[in-house]
């Protein structure tokens, strides 16, 4: 039986080899004092009462490491609960001393230079909560360790080389708000036990390589604000059981190979803001279901093969932004002629330019917030100084400029009009490829 005096001489040493193993790391030596043993009191550590360290926080605005990951000795540090290093300059590999933190709650290694594989001893982190490795040089597959993380709430794995499929056992992880896997090269398709997410509220599997339909399951998942599945190679129809994903804000399915018609039960989904449908192989004509969505501001389902009369309300009702070309069955909606003369054609004309812009800051700030990590797009449109200046997006098809606009309806002649209403008239036509 260990006497105090014992006890006390243990912990004693286990202070003195964490203090060593933060000096050896060599990423506090601009410490002033960092050869003593007060590494309690250096920046970015967090000791408990018994001076062992349960935090370490090195953030980008105040320390660069710009070293090796595997110069901590994470194997010093038992009692660690959270490891913080975003932005810090890592690099190199994940240690398999991971394994040693198994009272690690929080680990954020995000927006560093980490290269090699998740290794699988991190599913000895049973305690984690909160788990981001976005931002690194990551390869090879999802460990499927990763489903034993049973008190995760937060997974971010976003712009890394990861590839193989989205493991099964990510039905396990069933508390989990937030779960990003964008930008990887993940394959195969959705498995159906993202269905067992029913706390999630933001989900992003979006440019990857998936393919195979969308599963119904997905429907069970109604805390969903933010469901971004885009540029992929998914096929089949949209599911009917997103009409349940009534707290939805953002869908997007942009460039995908879906096929089948637009659900009238999307008209269920009332706190939609973005509605991005576009490059897809859709048909069938636009449910006037679309018209129940009040808070839609952001309507894109361009670069299908829908047909149909044009609704009503997309020409009358709504005050949202709508891009339809290159949906050559599309017919006009001869209810609402186009007149107005000079005064119509140049309001069209600025709109459709700010249109343009506005399309141009979307594609700007969905970089820019993924690399600074905002979460939710905010367009913003710019006012224009003159009619003449060029704007341009990029599309499937290549590059769509304002003078290709002024050539295919013949200066906005009212031949190509197809309606008009209280927010401008939408046209029609033919544009180059």
């Amino acid at each position: 039986m260990l006497t105090h005096h014992a006890v006390d001489s243990i912990h004693s040493s286990q202070v003195v080899v964490e203090a060593d193993a933060l000096r050896n790391s060599g990423w506090w030596k601009w410490v002033a004092g960092a050869t003593s043993s007060n590494h309690c009191n250096w920046s970015g550590i967090t000791c408990n009462e018994a001076r062992h360290v349960i935090g370490i926080r090195l953030e980008h605005g105040g320390r660069f490491v710009d070293d090796q990951f595997s110069k901590l000795n994470l194997s010093s540090f038992p009692t660690l609960h959270f490891l913080i290093l975003p932005r810090t300059g890592i690099n190199g590999t994940i240690s398999d001393q991971i394994a040693t933190l198994t009272k690690l709650t929080y680990l954020d290694l995000s927006f560093n230079q980490l290269t090699g594989s998740i290794p699988h001893q991190i599913g000895s982190l049973t305690k984690l909560t909160y788990l981001d490795l976005s931002y690194n040089q990551l390869s090879g597959s999802i460990p499927h360790q990763i489903g034993g993380l049973t008190k995760l709430t937060y997974l971010d794995l976003f712009r890394n080389q990861l590839k193989g499929s989205i493991l099964l056992q990510i039905g396990s992880l069933t508390k989990l708000t937030y779960l990003d896997l964008s930008f990887n090269q993940l394959t195969s398709g959705i498995p159906h036990q993202i269905g067992n997410l029913t706390k999630l509220t933001y989900l992003d599997l979006s440019n990857n390589q998936l393919t195979n339909s969308i599963p119904h399951q997905i429907g069970t998942l109604r805390e969903l604000s933010s469901l971004d599945l885009s540029f992929n190679y998914l096929t089949g129809p949209i599911p009917s059981s997103v009409g349940f994903l009534t707290e939805l804000t953002s869908l997007s399915l942009t460039m995908n190979q879906i096929n089948g018609s637009i659900p009238p039960e999307i008209g269920y989904m009332k706190n939609l803001v973005y509605l991005y449908l576009d490059n897809n192989l859709i048909s069938g004509e636009i449910p006037s279901q679309l018209k129940n969505l009040k808070g839609l501001q952001f309507l894109f389902i361009n670069n299908n093969t829908l047909s149909g009369k044009v609704p009503p309300f997309i020409t009358h009702n709504c005050k949202c932004v709508i891009v339809l070309f290159n949906n050559d069955h599309l017919e006009a909606y001869t209810p609402s002629p186009c007149n107005g003369g000079h005064k119509i054609a140049l309001r069209v004309k600025i709109s459709l330019v700010l249109t343009l812009v506005l399309v141009t800051f979307l594609i700007l700030g969905f970089v820019f917030s993924r690399l600074w990590k905002k979460r939710r797009v905010q367009p913003e449109l710019t006012a224009m100084k003159k009619n003449g200046d060029l704007f341009s997006i990029w599309d499937f098809d290549g590059k769509l400029a304002f003078e290709d606009i002024i050539s295919a309806t013949e200066d906005f002649d009212i031949r190509y009009c197809i309606g008009s209403g209280g927010y401008g008239s939408v046209y029609r036509a033919q544009l180059p490829t």
